[in-house]
């Protein structure tokens, strides 16, 4: 779950939507964010130009790749599943100062930079949610060849694989930020996720108790129990509020803990808690993912296109500023229940990179999906998925590949 939310009632999502879901039951016990002025005219189109600062610190970290025209399309078209948010810098970063933002379909377009270099392209990066019914990407990008690339959990794109089979090839964040938090004062003995246990506490799922890996691997391997888990879709914050500290809850350990203590008068006090990777659960969130059929087809802009995204990471990662500004200006445009502001941008930049999620594989190259912890994934699918049949050759090569990558850029 992030630090931002909507204003609007709650709704049933997919598992993998569901994590950001933050409605809350009246808008009134959030901190009003005071935002930057628009500054930008609508057409009838319902767009909307915006001009914000450069993409970061991309262009210091390698040379230049030249250009994507020729190879990869006119437009490069990402699908995010969800709204705008510092968790999607990976996509963010990609845009230079001046981008339109379509308030209609909710999608923003712009020049496509590698660093300070134009490539030749555009790219349009297309939001999850409400505006395409809560729908996963890997869905998307099977129904629309436009899309070339989206996010997706790959320990869940493993259940998925038999219909939608896509390939990782970029690790946008080196572990997942999903965790399990709770309250301190409720629980002081507890440290861990497994320690939630023994205290007996229950688990806000937010809906993904019976639909996800993680949840499965939690309960089967007795790291949790199953009854532990409450797996209604209900408001949120105002659910946790609700159970005074009783109950745990699911969300992202980059976003929730700023909005609990910082955004939600009323609660307004610190929550603590475990990253599921940290737990056992070695999840890629938000992986970079390619149509299987498209990581041969389009191999020669794949190639080429990979390496810019992991220098506009790389610039992110030590320069923050204008990516942040540019993902709150967008929300800002879109003017839909999605609420974030630069505080909880900057805390997620920060968090992610103190604890390791934004950052380089364990040989130092970034984006790079590391083989053991894609067979763990598998291997838990195996024995703890008793709803999907994951097929005996299924092996790391199938769901993720590292052959786009530079390895130089660390």
């Amino acid at each position: 779950m992030s630090s931002r939310t909507t204003t609007s009632a709650s709704h049933p999502t997919p598992a993998t939507t569901v994590r950001r879901v933050a409605a809350l039951a009246t808008a009134a016990i959030l901190v009003g964010s005071t935002l930057a002025a628009c500054g930008s005219s609508s057409d009838s189109a319902g767009s909307s130009s915006a001009t914000a600062g450069a993409s970061g610190g991309a262009s210091a970290t390698a040379a230049s790749a030249g250009s994507l025209a020729g190879v990869c399309p006119a437009t490069v078209v990402l699908q995010a599943d969800w709204e705008p948010e510092a968790e999607h810098a990976a996509f963010y970063a990609l845009l230079g100062k001046d981008y339109d933002i379509d308030t209609t379909n909710m999608r923003t377009t712009g020049e496509l930079m590698d660093g300070d270099t134009d490539t030749g392209v555009k790219v349009q990066i297309r939001i999850g949610g409400a505006s395409v019914g809560y729908q996963d990407p890997t869905a998307l990008m099977y129904a629309d060849d436009d899309i070339l690339l989206g996010f997706g959990r790959i320990g869940d794109t493993i259940a998925t694989d038999a219909k939608t089979p896509v390939v990782g090839v970029m690790a946008s964040m080196a572990k997942s930020p999903y965790a399990i938090y709770w309250d301190p004062a409720t629980y002081p003995n507890v440290k861990t996720i497994a320690d939630l246990k023994s205290a007996g506490a229950t688990v806000l799922t937010q809906g993904e108790g019976q639909s996800a890996t993680w949840a499965a691997y939690f309960a089967g391997s007795g790291i949790l129990d199953a009854k532990q888990y409450d797996d209604s879709a209900d408001n949120k914050p105002a659910t946790f509020i609700a159970a005074g500290g009783k109950d745990a809850e699911v969300g992202f350990i980059t976003a929730e803990p700023y909005m609990y203590e910082k955004l939600v008068k009323a609660w307004g006090k610190p929550v603590v808690g475990q990253t599921m990777g940290d737990a056992g659960y070695p999840e890629y969130f938000q992986a970079i993912v390619a149509r299987k059929d498209d990581v041969t087809a389009r191999k020669d802009c794949l190639a080429k296109l990979i390496p810019v995204m992991q220098r506009a990471l790389a610039g992110y990662i030590t320069d923050p500023a204008a990516t942040n500004a540019t993902i709150v200006k967008i929300v800002e445009t879109y003017d839909d229940s999605w609420q974030y502001d630069a505080g909880s941008a900057t805390y997620a930049h920060d968090t992610a990179v103190k604890l390791g999620i934004l950052g380089p594989s364990s040989d130092g190259v970034l984006g790079k999906f590391e083989s053991a912890n894609v067979q763990k994934l598998i291997d838990i699918a195996r024995t703890y998925r008793s709803d999907v049949t994951v097929p005996a050759d299924l092996t790391p090569d199938s769901l993720v590949t590292n052959q786009f990558l530079d390895p130089s850029i660390k």
